[in-house]
């Protein structure tokens, strides 16, 4: 047994070596790049989410990923006064523009039952932008009314495409998976490790942590990932009560009674001369090769949230990384297969729920 491990960590160790040598100096292409067999992958993936969202139901349907919602909160966000030039597109159009909007915090697993705050779990931020139109932009025919940005607190996605995240979600068994056959050298040992570090311990609150968009986006003619971090991290930390099952909830509601939230709003642009592919989640851009740069505040200000009717408007709400101007359109083979995906799932959970979506600002 204990060669036996031995022998797993060598080959973790190797297998990770060879990527980052691989990788360290590789030139990608800006463009998106369309499998030939994406169509069927999509489908494939609608019916797969569709049968973790019936799996997972129980009186009330709920999102087939990050079921648990900690909380919807009201929060500003106020575009940078000195933003640069060069990134000033879509929402960023006008240094110092404040929008307004909601953000859902939440537990990445895709069942509420049983989904306790302190288990290992990736955690998730989600942002819904308001009154985005102005005289800089003109809403065209069937763009979206809001700008949204999903994220959650690992820099990569733990699978590189959408054939191999298929192949997990339907094997029986996540971890045998990863290391199928005899071949070790075939074993997916680095996305195993992307996994397990996704699931991770939870924070002391939602407003502490930080938080990326693992696939890539467009901001005009750039291609970026974006990112947000906590800029409100006390200088003392108090330690909540982990054996409350929502405790994350309960330490927003305790913090927003008292001072506001903060989240510095980052985006890092891709650069094609360094290992920093689009249509790859599996790769992390390395922050070497290229920096974040702060371009927004998030503000959330101190609010009371936890009532019954507010939490079923937070349910009802509906997020996707396509309710998006055309500036910052999702880009890479994840982000075309959550298109389908996000609007399959929230149809068919609307419809069991009979709710209709809240529209507006509501605040």
């Amino acid at each position: 047994m204990r060669f036996l491990k031995t022998a797993i960590y060598l080959l973790i160790i190797v297998s990770l070596f060879v990527a980052y040598h691989l990788s360290s100096n590789s030139p990608v292409t800006t463009e998106e790049i369309l499998r030939a067999d994406e169509a069927q992958q999509i489908k494939r993936s609608v019916k797969n989410f569709l049968h973790v969202v019936e799996e997972n139901k129980t009186d009330y349907v709920a999102r087939g990923a990050h079921s648990k919602g900690h909380a919807c909160v009201k929060a500003y966000f106020d575009v940078s006064e000195s933003i640069s030039s060069e990134l000033q597109h879509g929402i960023f159009s006008s240094p110092g523009k404040r929008y307004k909007g909601w953000i859902r915090f939440s537990n990445g697993a895709s069942s509420v039952k049983g989904n306790h705050d302190a288990n290992k779990d990736a955690r998730g931020m989600a942002i819904k932008l308001f009154n985005i139109y102005s005289n800089e932009l003109i809403k065209k025919e069937g763009a979206s009314d809001t700008q949204e940005f999903l994220m959650h607190d690992a820099p990569v996605f733990f699978t590189e495409n959408i054939e191999d995240y298929n192949r997990f979600v339907e094997s029986k068994n996540k971890i045998l998976y990863f290391v199928s056959g005899y071949n070790p050298f075939k074993w997916k040992l680095r996305e195993m490790m992307h996994g397990l570090n996704t699931l991770k311990e939870p924070p002391e609150s939602p407003l502490w942590n930080k938080y990326f968009s693992n696939t890539a986006y467009k901001l005009g003619p750039h291609n970026i990932k974006f990112s947000a971090q906590s800029c409100s991290l006390p200088e003392v930390i108090d330690e909540q009560d982990k054996t409350e099952p929502d405790f994350l909830r309960k330490s927003l509601v305790n913090e927003l009674k008292e001072e506001e939230g903060c989240f510095d709003f980052m985006v890092q642009l891709q650069d094609a001369n360094k290992y920093m592919p689009i249509e790859d989640p599996s790769i992390e851009w390395k922050e070497s090769d290229s920096p974040f740069i702060s371009v927004a505040k998030i503000i959330i200000p101190i609010q009371e949230f936890d009532s019954e009717q507010q939490q079923a408007f937070c349910e009802n709400l509906s997020f996707s990384p396509w309710h998006a101007l055309d500036v910052h359109r999702p880009i890479g083979e994840l982000n075309r297969i959550r298109k389908e995906v996000y609007q399959a799932s929230s149809k068919y959970r609307h419809s069991s729920n009979k709710a209709d979506i809240p529209s507006g600002l509501d605040w």
